[in-house]
C-alpha cells in the first residue's frame, strides 16, 4: 500500500492537469518524555515474540544478527530462535545470558518506535537497564551495548546468591511505614550474623526493595521478612535466575569487567543520561571516561536506586511522559509508586494517576 501511495504521488506531480503547489509545513510538536528502560525478569511468557514483533531493519537490526551469529559459532542457539519459540521455557528464556540479550534488543528495538511519537529528552534504566540506557542515549552504537550486556549477564552468572522481591506499599501504592522499618530491620540482623547471611538493598526500586545477599540470606529473609499480599501477588519472593547485584558479593564481576571492556568505546551521549545514583550526564559536559568506570564498578557494586532516577526524571526535566520500555511493563508500578510520593503534578492518588496517561508504555 505504501508502494502504491507512493507511486501515485509521483504521477500525481508530473501530471500536467495537477501541477505541483507547495505544501505549508505544519510541525506536529510530540510529547517530551524520559525513557525507562527495564531490567531483569521484563521478559517473560507474555513476552515471547516481542523480538520478532517489534525489531525492524536498521543499527539494533544488525546488531541482532551480529549476536546470532556469534551464538552459532559458539554452538549456541541463535537468540532470534529463542524469541521465535513455540512455547516459553523458563529453563531456557529465564537463563541470565539469554534473559539480558533478550531484554536488551527488545528494548532497543522498542526504543526506536517510541522514539517516532515521543520527543525522548533523557534515559534511564533499572539495574540491567542501564547497560540499555547507554546505547539508547547514544553513548554506545548498539552492537558494542550488545557486547557490554553479554559480557556483563556471563561474569554476573558466575556469583553465588540471589536476590529477593520486598515491597513496603499497601494497595494504593502508600508507603507502609512498618512494613519499610520491618525490612531494613530484618536486613540489619542478617547482616549482624556474619558473612554468611550478608545481604544488602541491591535496588530502591520504588515503594518495593530488592534485596541481595547469600544463599543463606536469601532463604533467611524469605523466613523473616513481613508476609504482604499486594493484588494478586505475594510478597516476598525470590526473583528467579537472579545474582546478588549491587552489592559487594560482586567484587570479581567489577574486577573482570573492567578489564574484559576497558576498550569499550563509550562516547558523549546524544541525550540525557541519568545514571544510578540520580545524577546526570549531559550531551555538553559528559565524561565517557566517568560512565565506563561507573559501568564496571559503582554500577556493579553499590545500590542502585532507580527510585532517584524517576525523581531526577521528574525534577529536572518535567516531562509530559514518563516512558517505560518494554519488554513488559515490570517498570510501571516502580515508577507509579515514586510519583504518588513525590506528587508530581499534582497526582497524589492511583485512580488519578492511572487517568493522567502521565507513565506511558508505548
Amino acid at each position: 500500500m505504501a508502494a502504491a501511495g507512493a507511486v501515485a504521488r509521483i504521477r500525481a506531480l508530473s501530471s500536467p492537469a495537477a501541477p505541483a503547489r507547495p505544501r505549508p509545513i505544519h510541525r506536529v510538536k510530540k510529547p517530551t518524555a524520559v525513557l525507562l528502560c527495564p531490567g531483569r525478569g521484563s521478559y517473560t511468557k507474555d513476552e515471547l515474540g516481542f523480538l520478532g514483533r517489534t525489531v525492524r531493519r536498521g543499527p539494533v537490526a544488525e546488531a541482532l544478527a551480529a549476536c546470532d551469529d556469534w551464538r552459532r559459532s559458539q554452538g549456541r542457539q541463535p537468540l532470534s530462535e529463542i524469541d521465535g519459540a513455540e512455547k516459553f521455557r523458563p529453563g531456557l528464556h529465564l537463563d541470565g545470558e539469554n534473559a539480558a540479550e533478550l531484554i536488551y534488543f527488545g528494548t532497543m528495538a522498542h526504543a526506536e518506535l517510541l522514539r517516532e511519537r515521543y520527543d525522548i529528552v533523557a534515559v534511564a534504566g533499572n539495574s540491567l537497564g542501564w547497560y540499555t540506557a547507554l546505547p539508547a542515549s547514544g553513548a554506545l552504537d548498539p552492537t558494542n551495548g550488545w557486547r557490554l550486556v553479554a559480557t556483563m549477564a556471563a561474569l554476573q552468572k558466575q556469583v553465588q546468591g540471589g536476590q529477593v522481591l520486598m515491597t513496603n506499599v499497601d494497595d494504593d501504592w502508600r508507603l507502609n511505614v512498618e512494613l519499610r522499618v520491618a525490612t531494613h530491620a530484618v536486613v540489619q540482623a542478617l547482616r549482624d550474623r556474619g558473612e554468611e547471611t550478608f545481604c544488602d538493598f541491591s535496588i530502591h526500586l520504588g515503594g518495593h526493595e530488592v534485596l541481595a545477599g547469600t544463599e543463606a540470606a536469601v532463604t533467611a529473609l524469605l523466613t523473616h521478612l513481613p508476609k504482604v499480599k499486594i493484588g494478586e501477588r505475594e510478597f516476598p519472593f525470590r526473583l528467579a535466575g537472579h545474582g546478588p547485584f549491587h552489592t559487594r558479593l560482586c567484587t570479581s564481576t567489577s574486577e573482570q569487567a573492567a578489564a574484559m571492556l576497558a576498550d569499550l568505546p563509550v562516547a558523549m551521549p546524544r541525550c540525557h543520561l541519568i545514571d544510578g545514583f540520580g545524577n546526570v550526564h549531559s550531551p555538553w559536559s559528559a565524561d565517557p571516561r566517568e560512565l565506563l568506570h561507573y559501568t564496571t564498578h559503582a554500577q556493579v557494586l553499590e545500590t542502585f536506586d532507580f527510585t532517584a532516577c524517576v525523581r531526577t526524571a521528574m525534577r529536572e526535566f518535567q516531562p509530559d511522559v514518563l516512558l517505560c520500555a518494554g519488554p513488559g511493563s515490570s517498570l510501571r508500578a516502580p515508577v507509579g509508586h515514586t510519583v504518588l510520593a513525590e506528587g508530581w503534578r499534582g497526582l497524589h492518588d492511583k485512580q488519578a494517576l492511572f487517568a493522567s496517561g502521565r507513565i506511558a508504555t508505548d
